[in-house]
């Protein structure tokens, strides 16, 4: 009874304690909205980052600069074309095919832009639904997007921002299943193919600027970039002069870049059609294919974050390379077939990871047999499948993942436009199928055509006839002439020709690429298409 009494009154005292302390707390609450009112208004997300929000716009703010500075670049090469170049017959071709790509072009830039636009969309509408805010109706109005102040429907995009690993969400959606990753694969397998030959074709040709192609590559799309170019290259038939600035000067304005100028004084000068040695590219093909194959197994680890930055950041080291080694480490004997084994190990890994990803989103896509369990005819009765069966529909969920989420459609999309403008390169360039086929099958090895008699050729002077050599020892005048025509023919900027220059379109090496493409995925397919171009020069 003692014990039951003790026990009562303690309960009193805590619950007058708890009374107490409620009381305590109701005045402080009321002090302390009193307070509120004499002070000014507070935000209350102030903790909001602002950083991701900066990176993004600079994101947006980086892709219109790096695009007027390519567009700057096309330009300053269509000003600086030879006269040789500028035929009647040349200039309709070329106006055509620049006309194709420049709207391949905008063609990706435009699904980019709508893609990245879903993807924001979606993730703003998860976001705002696990919070509880409200959508807006409108852009503008009571319940606009865009409207001041605070209000039902506000877009909260710092909120947003912070909360949301946007870049990171969609980078690990296109890796993290199968039947996605078979197609984000194939757009970095043909990124790698694609910064090799921009390397090549871009020091060869000298066209400034190579960066910005790159880094629209990432900062875009693969096809958008691309196809810019394509553009670039169809109006650069001939390297560019190093005096091309002094020579566009009358028509656009020279503006002198720090880091060329750094560069210029930092950089040794390599000689003319320095190639660095095969082993280093080699190794890093190595890195970059090393970076490929981890990304899924990185997929939704800590460890994600570096493995997709190095998978994007290594393609530009094959720019740097030709710059940063000594002239020790690279060659200038037999550059094509140097070109041509590179392109040949970059299509034998392509085939192996798109193969292996291939039968993997097979067979995690497969359908499972099932039974009917409340048939009334056929109680318990199983339903097996075959084996063409099952994997056509395994194909088709491979194939149809492209519809499943916005990023994964931007990633399928690049791929299918970046091998359209592959083969519509093929056709207008008039590559050799043989130069494509031993570029991309191992162990092919090095085509050689047969010399063709050229229609220049046929109308060459015929050889002056030969001279009596007078007594006596020859003048000097004529030892020099008998030198300078025992020298090797160099033709000129005015007389080259470029491959495509004169030539239409052929479908069958488009018909190739596509089917190259659509047998070994785009990894194989570019390294067909772009090593044919670069070794077949």
């Amino acid at each position: 009874m003692t014990t039951y009494v003790l026990a009562v009154l303690t309960k009193v005292r805590n619950d007058n304690e708890v009374r107490e302390i409620h009381t305590i707390e109701e005045v402080k609450v009321v002090e302390f909205e009193g307070n509120l009112k004499d002070m000014a208004p507070v935000d209350v997300w102030r903790g909001a980052s602002r950083i991701p929000a900066a990176i993004t716009f600079t994101h947006i703010y980086l892709i219109f600069y790096l695009t007027f500075l390519a567009g700057r670049t096309i330009y300053r090469s269509k000003l600086a074309l030879t006269p040789s170049s500028s035929t009647r017959h040349r200039q309709h071709l070329r106006r055509g095919h620049v006309r194709t790509f420049s709207i391949l072009a905008a063609v990706s830039l435009l699904g980019a832009s709508y893609f990245a636009a879903s993807v924001a969309g979606l993730s703003y509408r998860v976001w705002a639904a696990e919070r509880g805010i409200g959508l807006p109706e409108s852009i503008f109005g009571d319940q606009g997007a865009f409207r001041g102040g605070e209000h039902p429907g506000r877009v909260h995009l710092v909120r947003w921002l912070d909360d949301t690993p946007l870049y990171r969400d969609a980078f690990e959606i296109v890796t993290e299943k199968t039947r996605h990753f078979w197609w984000a694969q194939q757009n970095t397998l043909g990124l790698v193919s694609w910064s090799l030959f921009l390397a090549v074709e871009g020091q060869r040709r000298k066209i400034s600027n190579l960066w910005a192609f790159l880094a629209l590559s990432q900062l875009v799309n693969l096809s958008f970039a691309q196809n810019l170019f394509f553009v670039a290259v169809l109006l650069t038939p001939v390297p560019l002069p190093d005096n091309v600035k002094e020579i566009t000067r009358a028509d656009m304005v020279v503006t002198s870049s720090r880091f060329s100028n750094i560069k210029e004084k930092l950089v040794p000068t390599k000689p003319e059609g320095f190639v660095p040695k095969t082993g280093l590219y080699i190794t890093l093909l190595t890195f970059n294919y090393l970076s490929i194959f981890l990304l899924p197994f990185a997929s939704n680890t800590p460890s994600f974050p570096t493995i997709a930055i190095l998978s994007r950041a290594l393609p530009f080291t094959f720019l740097a390379l030709p710059y940063i080694i000594p002239k020790s480490l690279g060659t200038t004997n037999k550059p094509h077939a140097h070109y041509g084994t590179l392109f040949r190990i970059i299509s034998t890994i392509s085939y192996l990871l798109h193969a292996k990803s291939t039968a993997l989103g097979l067979f995690y896509n497969f359908p499972e047999d099932h039974s009917y369990r409340h048939a009334i005819l056929h109680p318990f009765q199983d339903h097996h499948q075959s084996t063409t069966s099952k994997t056509s529909t395994a194909l088709s969920r491979l194939l149809g993942a492209i519809t499943e989420h916005p990023a994964v459609g931007a990633v399928g999309w690049d791929v299918i436009l970046s091998g359209l403008s592959l083969g519509i390169w093929a056709a207008v360039r008039g590559l050799e199928p043989r130069e494509m086929i031993a570029t991309s099958v191992p162990f092919a090895g090095t085509t050689q055509k047969n010399a063709e008699p050229t229609e220049s050729l046929a109308k060459a002077d015929p050889p002056s006839p030969a001279l009596k050599r007078r007594p006596g020892r020859p003048r000097k005048a004529d030892t020099i002439n008998a030198k300078k025509s025992d020298e090797a023919y160099i033709p000129t900027g005015d007389q080259y020709v470029e491959r495509g220059e004169e030539m239409e379109e052929d479908w069958e090496v488009a018909a190739l690429a596509w089917g190259s493409i659509a047998a070994g995925g785009l990894g194989v397919g570019s390294s067909a298409v772009l090593g044919a171009e670069v070794g077949g020069r």
